[in-house]
């Protein structure tokens, strides 16, 4: 992902530069943030596939904790075991396709912990779903495949025992099912977090009542299976943020007695979509992205602090998990998408700047999503190349802070423009590992060239790694007192020696 480059260059005579400053001895916050992705079942990953390996190497490469395993609805002959119901004497139990998803999965985390997130339910355990018709044809998409609100067992034990089971098969070595016969899995696998569901109250509407009840059931019954597995709820969409699924799930008053809430969940995803009442939806124009992406961005920061403080009040010792960040063009599902060659590198400065801003806030972990994505499946959201399975930009943006940020990381007072004029079209982040090395993060929201003074920083001297518009991965060069930020870049400056 490494390549050497020219440095950047210097400004030209008589040009203004950005003075940035870091306050190295300042007031600091302890960085908790775990940076993590997600992967979901996605065909382009099954063993058949010309980008299999190289994709499970990005995976690997990455050395990120509590990546998250998510497979998802779209494709259900992937991602559910059971695609029928059971008779007086047969069952539907089939995890040849999932298995090998899960073992690679596992094998790419290489003993780091994971996420695991089951997240649908087999559509034969609602009322109203009897009529959807499951292709067998595994690229197929069922964007249909989740339909009906209205549990046919409303003590919601069918849907815990269908999730006891799933889990027995990866973690127990195998369960027994509904007609008494035993099936033999021979996984014995450990998983740190165990998520209930993805989006409930965008895919079933689900309310939150229903949701906490059934988070319940599911946690009660696999809590024997791993005594030292914990347990994420809510797994929010991006579209709602109601802050009543907060206030309820987060009431220990609205759970049963010993159902723990370790952590919960909600997502972010910018986007340029327009709404035309006279016409299709779209995308805005390219040229409003950056700006759009930027102030959806510090809305949802807003978010954050508003849900935190319910947190605080209902359930402070649980943690706050923002594990699905990223952008996408609005038409999502375009099998043919549109996508200009500068969105990658965009998409990741937005996701860098989204770590910096909630760095401070204390928030447990960030999820760049999504590991693998392709045309007709939200294509813009994907951090590899769907027909090569090479990184792309966002990928390699995630690595950079990945490669030089962690958690026990002191992130101390910085600042760019002049007192009471911060310059808006950028943000920075200086912080010290444990060791006493200093790294300064540098992130640009504009679409052109900015010059910046660094001589206020103490990384004269230094290295450089970046990304933006036109670079193939990471690039290196040695720093001085000034640089020139390119447009969409993310920047990370290294000091050569703890001070």
């Amino acid at each position: 992902m490494s390549a050497e480059q020219t440095p950047p260059v210097s400004p030209d005579a008589g040009s203004i530069a950005v003075p940035v400053t870091v306050s190295w001895d300042g007031a600091f916050h302890v960085n908790q943030t775990v940076l993590t992705t997600h992967l979901w079942a996605a065909p382009p990953l099954r063993r058949e596939s010309p980008i299999h390996d190289r994709a499970f190497a990005a995976l690997r490469d990455l050395k990120a904790d509590c990546a998250r395993f998510l497979p998802w609805f779209s494709h259900p002959v992937l991602s559910v075991p059971a695609l029928e119901p059971p008779t007086e004497t047969t069952t539907s139990w089939d995890f040849s396709h999932l298995d090998p998803f899960v073992e690679d999965f596992m094998a790419a985390a290489e003993g780091r912990p994971v996420v695991a997130n089951f997240a649908t339910i087999p559509h034969w355990m609602f009322e109203g779903a009897e009529d959807v018709v499951v292709s067998r044809d595994p690229d197929e998409i069922h964007w249909q495949y989740e339909q009906g609100s209205d549990f046919r067992d409303e003590t919601l034990a069918e849907v815990a025992d269908y999730f006891f089971r799933l889990a027995s098969w990866y973690i127990a070595g195998g369960f027994t099912d509904e007609l008494g016969r035993w099936h033999e899995s021979g996984h014995r696998y450990r998983f740190a977090y165990w998520e209930v569901l993805c989006e409930p109250d965008l895919n079933r509407r689900m309310p939150p009542e229903v949701y906490t009840r059934l988070y319940d059931a599911v946690v009660e019954r696999l809590q024997p299976l791993d005594p030292e597995m914990k347990f994420i709820g809510l797994s929010l969409s991006h579209v709602h943020h109601d802050p009543e699924y907060f206030w309820h799930f987060l009431d220990a008053a609205n759970h049963q007695d010993g159902i723990p809430i370790d952590a919960f969940s909600c997502h972010f995803y910018a986007s340029p979509e327009i709404v035309n009442p006279f016409g299709p939806e779209g995308n805005a124009d390219p040229s409003t992205w950056r700006s759009t992406f930027f102030a959806q961005a510090d809305a949802f920061v807003e978010s954050v602090a508003y849900i935190q403080s319910i947190a605080r009040r209902l359930a402070p010792g649980a943690r706050m998990f923002l594990n699905e960040i990223g952008t996408y063009p609005a038409d999502i599902m375009n099998p043919a998408p549109q996508i200009p060659a500068f969105y990658w590198a965009l998409s990741g400065s937005v996701h860098a700047y989204l770590w910096a801003r909630l760095l401070p806030m204390g928030i447990d972990l960030l999820g760049i999503a999504e590991f693998m994505d392709y045309p007709g499946m939200i294509p813009g959201t994907s951090l590899l190349d769907w027909e090569t399975g090479e990184p792309n930009a966002r990928y390699a943006v995630t690595q950079l802070l990945l490669r030089h940020f962690a958690p026990g990381d002191r992130a101390v007072p910085t600042s760019t423009g002049y007192p009471g004029f911060p310059d808006a079209r950028l943000h920075a982040q200086g912080l010290m590992r444990p060791d006493g090395r200093r790294s300064l993060l540098l992130v640009s929201k504009w679409d052109e060239p900015i010059e910046l003074d660094l001589s206020g920083t103490g990384m004269s001297g230094g290295s450089g790694e970046h990304v933006h518009v036109g670079t193939d991965g990471i690039a290196r060069f040695q720093c001085g007192d000034t640089l020139r930020l390119e447009p969409h870049a993310t920047v990370v400056l290294t000091s050569t020696s703890a001070t």
